[in-house]
């Protein structure tokens, strides 16, 4: 896949909170025996010009750390995008496409960071999708998106978009940003929509800001529930027991 950016021009941020209602200390929870958070930046690791974990909580700084990775600690954000515009003005704004790759994507890989890559979003975002049939994304923790001409994103919504399609796109939670629009992102407020939806994306399409979606092969496994966690705890058991 061709690159419209270089490896090194690349700045991954991992937004890792620790105030999850569903899953209380999400990113310290256990997975096969390593934080939920470690198991994300070990997938993402690559040549990138920037790869850190953004987090409110030293203990959540402590444990990267310990795992041998960058940690950067901010403070209150009310989304993870402002988390990561707090660590990128932190870092002298390095780079020239910033990524927001969300803390609770144990399958994540650095190909999802390459796939991002591959497109300039000009004065807007590029994020991600993947294809599944309507019954499997039915439930409001799926995020659905609805795409237009050029892969455009029209609308999300936590509700089957659009009626009647057997098979959905399911949005997956990375976004690339350009330094202008990551500062035109996080300037703009909440709107109706956004709220009502608990999406941010939203009042960036509100506000005209163009939003371009890959769709490929990003089998997540978003971590939200004790459940969710009891999955991917079982998914790496099972990797890592097979490669002994």
């Amino acid at each position: 896949m061709a690159l419209a950016f270089l490896p090194g021009e690349v700045c991954v941020f991992v937004p890792a909170r620790m105030g999850s209602t569903r899953l209380p200390g999400k990113p310290l929870a256990d997975v096969a025996g390593l934080p939920l958070v470690v198991r994300v930046m070990q997938g993402l690791e690559g040549p990138w010009g920037v790869l850190a974990a953004v987090t409110d909580s030293p203990d959540v700084a402590e444990a990267v750390e310990g795992a041998g990775y960058r940690a950067l600690l901010t403070g209150p954000a009310p989304t993870g995008t402002h988390r990561v515009r707090l660590a990128w003005d932190a870092l002298g704004s390095p780079g020239r496409l910033v990524v927001n790759m969300q803390g609770d994507e144990p399958m994540a890989d650095a190909s999802w960071i390459g796939a991002l890559a591959s497109v300039d979003p000009g004065d807007g975002v590029c994020t991600l999708a993947r294809e599944a049939p309507a019954e499997e994304l039915a439930g409001p923790g799926s995020v659905k998106v609805v795409t237009g001409a050029g892969g455009r994103a029209l609308y999300f919504s936590r509700s089957p978009i659009p009626h009647g399609a057997g098979r959905l796109l399911e949005h997956v939670g990375a976004y690339a940003f350009t330094p202008d629009s990551l500062v035109r992102c996080t300037d703009l407020g909440p709107t109706h929509l956004s709220r009502t939806e608990r999406l941010e994306q939203l009042a960036w399409l509100e506000a005209g800001v163009p939003i371009t979606v890959v769709t490929g092969d990003f089998a997540g496994l978003g971590v939200d529930t004790p459940e969710d966690l009891a999955r991917a705890s079982a998914v790496y058991s099972e990797m890592e027991g097979s490669s002994d």
